[in-house]
């Protein structure tokens, strides 16, 4: 039995944005995801339109996105593997 415990996430960059683009993802929005760090940890989630309390939706070619490509020591933006899969 394997006991593997892997982070199920990617840390945002320009070839996810990219394929996202190629794959026709119109919205994506900025899910604040709790962790007791002193990192702030944002999920984005492709081409969802309905915002939650405290969520953001930004149009795929928002300078906003173009933003969060850009280093900052205490923010890290993640895409869950699960919105990988359907790149291929």
């Amino acid at each position: 039995m394997e006991n593997e415990r892997s982070n199920p996430y990617t840390q945002f960059n320009e070839e996810i944005l990219e394929n996202w683009k190629t794959n026709g993802v119109k919205y994506i929005k900025l899910v604040e995801l709790d962790a007791d760090l002193a990192i702030k940890f944002f999920e984005l989630i492709p081409d969802s339109e309905i915002p939650d309390s405290d969520e953001t939706i930004y149009p795929i070619e928002s300078e906003d996105i173009t933003e969060l490509l850009e280093p900052v020591a205490t923010v890290k933006f993640l895409v869950h593997d699960i919105y990988l899969e359907e790149e291929e």
